[in-house]
């Protein structure tokens, strides 16, 4: 007997916590529009979704009855729902970077499975530059938060900053006047010849608060151990 295969597309997509069905597709490999083509025909490739989810049962995946999890997950110490960061590629540097016309939150390279690490981010990008080492390595992923009220800022962590011109990871800090915020890096060399010679090469700046855009706190950074991988692979195009 046939089963409501959308039904069982929309408790996996609900598992893994996606809010849009674009996302999920991403996610699946595959485009949009075989998604919708799956649900529309209450269809789906049992094979594909299997291979992607791996703790899903394949005896509910095949007929809808059981449970949804496999039964070792099904303890107290998984949580019922894994975090999935997206994860946006040279997005920002530790560096003053212009913009090229991707916006952060836009459209993801990967997916992040960082376990229960960090339940509270809603973003993963790369650093590339080295302004902020040996705080954060050039190469190495961070995990960020969306903060949307700039009064909840704390002053001296770390934060990616996103103004009409350019992004930035500094740690922030008061400016010279209330309208003003510091953003200082952690990377303490200097010049050591010609007339800048002594000077930090990353001097602290200031920057109008009214100008930043986008404004994220730094959570952590996200390590991948050799052979276990946390980024789950784009979508084919």
């Amino acid at each position: 007997m046939d089963f409501d295969k959308q039904l069982i597309l929309n408790k996996i997509k609900h598992h893994y916590n996606f809010k849009k069905d674009a996302d999920f597709a991403r996610f699946l490999g595959i485009k949009p529009q075989v998604l919708s083509n799956w649900q529309n025909r209450n269809t789906f490739n049992a094979e594909l979704i299997y291979t992607k989810c791996l703790e899903i049962n394949p005896e509910w995946l095949l007929t809808g009855q059981s449970e949804m999890l496999k039964t070792n997950l099904k303890n107290d110490t998984v949580p019922s729902k894994r975090k999935l960061i997206p994860f946006y590629d040279a997005e920002s540097e530790a560096g003053a970077v212009p913009l090229s016309g991707a916006e952060a939150g836009g459209e993801p390279k990967r997916w992040i499975d960082a376990g229960d690490w960090f339940p509270d981010a809603d973003s993963a990008t790369r650093i590339h530059g080295d302004s902020m080492f040996p705080e954060y390595k050039p190469g190495s992923i961070v995990a960020m938060r969306e903060v949307l009220d700039k009064r909840l800022v704390i002053y001296g962590e770390d934060y990616m900053l996103q103004t009409g011109e350019y992004r930035v990871i500094k740690r922030l800090y008061p400016g010279h006047c209330e309208s003003h915020w510091m953003l200082c890096s952690v990377n303490e060399d200097t010049w050591t010849k010609g007339a800048m010679a002594g000077r930090l090469i990353y001097e602290p700046f200031e920057v109008a608060i009214a100008d930043v855009h986008k404004l994220y706190r730094i959570l952590g950074g996200i390590r991948r151990n050799e052979g276990s991988w946390i980024k789950y692979p784009p979508a084919h195009p």
